[in-house]
């Protein structure tokens, strides 16, 4: 079975550019310890400043064991002390597929 970390992030305002040259160095870690981004996506109508994240994981125990590894890594820790300046709010949701998903 495959499961999906759906994570919202509600960017400050005027910080969203810095916020992609962030997570352009942290997804490489976690690619690296085993997530997978399915897509990166942002709001054009509804809350501006919303960005979401859909990440392909094995594991929903895997959210916390590859946030933990991932704080280890010299390059991951540098990049992620900016998001509280850059985040408003982060909300993490693990799923699985619907019977009517494509596959």
């Amino acid at each position: 079975m495959s499961y999906y970390l759906l994570a919202t992030l509600k960017v400050k305002y005027g910080q969203q550019r810095k916020f992609y040259e962030v997570m352009g160095h942290l997804k490489p870690v976690l690619e690296k310890l085993g997530w997978k981004l399915v897509g990166a996506y942002e709001n054009t109508i509804g809350r501006l400043n919303t960005v979401i994240d859909l990440w392909e994981i094995d594991d929903p125990n895997s959210v916390s064991s590859t946030l933990a590894a991932a704080s280890k890594d010299t390059e991951f820790v540098r990049w992620a002390a900016n998001l509280p300046e850059l985040l408003e709010e982060e909300v993490l949701q693990v799923m699985t597929k619907v019977p009517y998903s494509p596959q």
